[in-house]
């Protein structure tokens, strides 16, 4: 359609279209004058009347495919601008299939939907909902487009922004890493709000791989995402090799008939597991990035060398039987409740501290290393306080989900912490996200929902930031402070 109206000025170029079940016929017109850019026109025509939908002026086919792609499905939509070719005021993506509220009432329902708040979104030129449209596409259109600005995505959890400059990627950050490997998690994203703010900037410069090449390798992940998917592989999943016993030599003749991935990574990856582990003590064991322990999981259940379940293996006792002595547990529990909270069911802040010191002795004088996790919890879009049995129904949730050595308590005056024994700052951030997304599903006593809550994350570790507890605390909460006013609201702790 453009490069017929491009040889012809002021000669209107049209292409009709209906859509199964819809009792209309979409009728899209382009004309190149003296003004610009090509203007392009979106209308509707039913039996009664015929009325515009949008006019926009760009070269951009791209762009106008996907608008006309989303008015079809009636996932998308865009603002009608006759006068304007600017195209930071022609378009805006809906988030849902329904009347646009009121800007602050927009905000309130993005905020509680995707757990993550967006600044500014009146300000946003592209926003959409992940499910409706694919990020990889949201991501050509900037660069095809040769926009600049931010693109900030919000899922569970998750907050990440990529900088655009003049369509190319230059920095991608989410709060844990940066680079290359946050713009490929980007792409394997499945649910969220995404927003493009226009001509925001940055100095930082983490992207160093072409973005068709980053595309391709994340457009791979998703594939051997929705394989395991399939399989029944979920971060709760157990994990379980089918020869546990089985040779170096063997071991890496059937991993050469895999995808070509790091075999010394596999291998440590398979020995990790042992005879049986849950995906998420692997990961606290071997922190690994999505596009790493993805190819890895598909190559070895592809190969067979390992199987995925919901419930662990019965392991069949070997040896003498010894008699086992009646343990009274909640007896061992009750010895806690003096140092406890009542109204929270948590240690005490002292408590919390004395803990804390026996794990950074078990560093000085074994070696073994530990986190520090420190949180906030606010009601979002409410300036109401949570209530104390909001906390207790909260703080169970994570006691349901962490180690037994693991130690929850207050945290100072208004705050909270856990203790993770033996565990990396990014094995702990693991944990952080998994504790936000049970967090989310929960719904509480007092009627409160989880995806009500939002809870930020700072974490250090030692020996990784610190040498003494005076240093851990202060660290642990510079960096949950840092949390609490950027994307992701996980921050690990950077030594400088």
């Amino acid at each position: 359609m453009l490069q017929s109206a491009q040889k012809e000025a002021n000669k209107v170029i049209e292409q009709y279209w209906s859509v199964e079940g819809q009792d209309r016929l979409l009728i899209l017109t382009v004309t190149c004058d003296e003004s610009g850019d090509p203007l392009w026109t979106l209308s509707e025509s039913k039996i009664t009347d015929t009325q515009a939908l949008w006019e926009h002026r760009t070269s951009d086919t791209a762009l106008i495919h996907t608008l006309i792609l989303g008015e079809s499905t009636g996932e998308v939509t865009a603002s009608v601008s006759k006068t304007t070719s600017d195209f930071s005021t022609s378009i805006s993506l809906r988030f849902e299939n329904e009347a646009r509220p009121d800007a602050k009432a927009e905000s309130a329902k993005t905020t509680t939907s995707t757990h993550l708040a967006f600044e500014n979104s009146e300000d946003a030129i592209l926003q959409g909902d992940v499910r409706k449209v694919q990020l990889a596409n949201v991501v050509q259109s900037i660069q095809m487009g040769k926009m600049t600005g931010r693109l900030a995505v919000r899922s569970e959890g998750t907050g990440v922004d990529i900088y655009f400059d003049d369509g190319e990627p230059v920095h991608a950050t989410d709060g844990i890493d940066r680079g290359d490997e946050v713009l490929m998690d980007l792409i394997c994203l499945t649910s969220g709000k995404f927003q493009f703010m226009q001509d925001e900037r940055t100095t930082d410069r983490t992207v160093t791989r072409p973005l068709e090449a980053l595309l391709m390798e994340a457009i791979s992940l998703v594939d051997q995402s929705n394989f395991l998917e399939k399989e029944g592989f979920s971060r709760d999943s157990y994990l379980i090799p089918r020869n546990a016993a089985i040779d170096e030599t063997e071991l890496m003749s059937i991993l050469s008939r895999g995808i070509p991935i790091d075999q010394n990574l596999q291998r440590q990856f398979l020995r990790t597991i042992g005879e049986f582990k849950q995906f998420t003590e692997v990961l606290r064991v071997k922190p690994l990035k999505r596009s790493e322990f993805v190819p890895v999981l598909f190559n070895l259940v592809t190969l067979n060398l390992l199987r995925i379940s919901d419930k662990p293996p019965q392991i069949v006792g070997q040896g003498p039987a010894i008699e086992e002595h009646a343990i009274d547990y909640r007896a061992l529990e009750g010895t806690l409740k003096p140092i406890m909270r009542p109204e929270t069911g948590i240690l005490t802040y002292p408590a919390f501290q004395f803990f804390l010191a026996q794990e950074c002795y078990r560093y000085e004088l074994c070696g073994i290393p530990a986190s520090l996790v420190v949180f906030s919890i606010r009601k979002i879009a409410s300036e109401e306080p949570m209530v104390n049995l909001d906390i207790r129904d909260l703080m169970a949730a994570i006691a349901s989900i962490k180690r037994p050595i693991d130690m929850l308590g207050h945290f100072q005056t208004f705050d909270y912490g856990l203790i993770l024994p033996n565990t990396g700052t990014r094995s702990a951030a693991v944990f952080c996200q998994r504790v936000q997304d049970t967090v989310v599903s929960s719904e509480f006593t007092s009627g409160m929902k989880g995806s009500e809550v939002l809870i930020s994350f700072g974490v250090a570790g030692i020996p990784e930031n610190c040498s003494s507890m005076g240093q851990l605390l202060p660290a642990a909460d510079q960096a949950k402070k840092a949390a609490e006013t950027s994307s992701s609201h996980l921050v690990l702790f950077q030594s400088r």
